[in-house]
């Protein structure tokens, strides 16, 4: 056998011998830190819906699974689950869960294509964030709705459809409160309400009634009407009880902690941008 095929066979033996080794000492290292997996991260990840939308704040159910078991993570971030979920995670962690009370996206905006002017033409990217960038948005109104549907396309539940007036039309049934259409609206036109907040304005122009109407029909004109002809007399009996609606900066605004949902502040607004009621499911 000829002296190089020796030294071959002598290194394959030292390098078979060197794995061997690393392989036994990894082995028993594994035994050793090995930590066993806490069983109520995987039944928290099966009460969870399974959406991964992030809502919660992290980046999926199993992740928000184990930030509960290891780090005490508040058991009622996801609102997909809602009360429901929050319940059965209270009950493998020993701990109570409020009820949640369930929130869906509401558009404060109803001046869509039909209602505003365009002071010039965008040409730019599809995207409501991209045309928002150019000269403050393509439209006069600089608070209203832009109509290209970033809310639409981040929507993980397809809850949010587009309609021909280029507004957000959001479905009740499938909106699950996550939030990602509020962060993608550049505009801030979308927010979150509870399923049984049916009052809130359609609007977030903050100038006077003839400036706004440059630029759109269809917005609050701050007239106030809604405070002095309706909610005033719905608390007149109670006078230590403030009106749930007010006007600031030419703007109507639902306090929802006083709101009754009567709907006759939406009864008597000239432009209609009181909405009620809203038809929801709060199941």
């Amino acid at each position: 056998m000829s002296e190089i095929m020796m030294q071959t066979i002598a290194a394959v033996i030292g390098i078979t011998a060197l794995g061997t080794t690393f392989g036994v000492i990894l082995s028993i290292a594994k035994k050793k830190l090995h930590v066993p997996k806490d069983p109520r991260v995987e039944a928290i990840d099966v009460v969870l819906p399974g959406a991964n939308c992030g809502a919660c704040g992290y980046p999926g159910c199993a992740a928000y699974a184990d930030k509960i078991v290891h780090e005490g993570a508040d058991i009622a971030l996801c609102p997909v689950g809602g009360g429901e979920s929050a319940a059965q995670i209270g009950a493998i962690m020993g701990l109570s869960a409020s009820q949640m009370e369930k929130k869906i996206a509401r558009v404060h905006c109803q001046g869509g294509l039909f209602h505003t002017k365009n002071k010039f033409n965008y040409e730019g990217p599809h995207s409501c964030r991209a045309a928002n960038q150019i000269r403050g948005g393509f439209r006069v109104c600089s608070y209203g709705c832009l109509g290209l549907g970033d809310c639409a396309s981040i929507c993980p539940f397809n809850a949010i459809s587009m309609g021909e007036d280029r507004l957000p039309h959001i479905d009740p049934d499938l909106c699950t409160g996550c939030g990602k259409c509020v962060d993608a609206c550049p505009r801030f036109i979308i927010s979150l309400l509870s399923v049984k907040q049916q009052v809130y304005v359609k609007c977030k122009n903050m100038e006077k009634g003839p400036v706004m109407k440059q630029g759109c029909t269809a917005g609050c004109i701050g007239c106030k009407l809604c405070v002095v002809k309706a909610c005033k007399n719905v608390f007149a009996d109670n006078p230590d009880i403030d009106t749930a609606i007010t006007v600031d900066n030419f703007l109507a605004h639902v306090n929802a902690e006083l709101c009754i949902n009567c709907g006759e502040c939406s009864s008597v607004c000239p432009q209609d941008v009181i909405s009620f009621p809203v038809e929801v499911s709060d199941e």
